[in-house]
C-alpha cells in the first residue's frame, strides 16, 4: 500500500529569497504525481504545520536557509531521528520557526515517521524583493529533489 506524502512549501511571498519553498512547490504541483502525494504550501506561524502533516506517513518540508553557504545551495537533511543542525535553522519572524514545529511534534509523537527538510540558501529577505538570481537558478533542481524525495518515500518509509 503507497504510503501517504505530504510535501511542504514554507515562506513568506513578500520576502525576497524567503519565498524559495513556496516558489518550488508552487511549480511541483504543475507535475504528474500520486495521489497519495499532498502537496501544500504554508506562509503562516510554523505551528500550524502540524495540521498540514497530520495522518502522514513521511513528511517533506522545504525553506529558505541561511548558513553561510553560497545562495541557491540545496541542502538535505534527514529530521527523521534527529534535530536540524543549528547552522540550518533560520530565525522566523513568528514565535516559533519550522524547526522548533518539528521537535515540538516529536516530543508530542505527531511527527511523521520519516522527514525530510531541504533548505535552500538564500542571499536576500528584503521586503518585496523578488526571488535572488542565484535562487532562482537553483529551483529546478530543488524541485527535482521534491519529486524524487517524494516518489521514493510513497514506496518506503523504512
Amino acid at each position: 500500500m503507497p504510503q501517504r506524502v505530504v510535501v511542504i512549501g514554507v515562506g513568506n511571498q513578500l520576502r525576497g529569497d524567503d519565498a524559495a519553498g513556496l516558489a518550488a512547490v508552487a511549480q511541483l504541483r504543475t507535475r504528474k504525481l500520486a495521489e497519495s502525494i499532498t502537496i501544500a504550501m504554508h506562509e503562516g506561524e510554523a505551528i500550524a504545520l502540524h495540521e498540514l502533516w497530520d495522518g502522514a506517513d513521511a513528511l517533506v518540508l522545504v525553506d529558505t536557509v541561511s548558513s553561510g553557504a553560497a545562495p541557491g545551495t540545496v541542502h538535505r537533511i534527514d529530521a527523521s531521528g534527529a534535530a536540524l543542525p543549528a547552522a540550518l535553522q533560520r530565525g522566523s519572524s513568528h514565535a516559533i520557526g519550522v524547526a522548533d514545529a518539528i521537535e515540538l511534534a516529536r516530543v508530542l509523537g505527531t511527527l511523521p515517521r520519516r522527514v525530510i527538510v531541504y533548505g535552500i540558501e538564500g542571499a536576500g529577505f528584503e521586503l518585496g524583493a523578488a526571488l535572488s538570481d542565484d535562487v532562482a537558478a537553483a529551483l529546478d533542481e530543488l524541485i527535482d529533489a521534491l519529486r524524487d524525495e517524494a516518489l521514493a518515500l510513497r514506496v518506503s518509509t523504512a
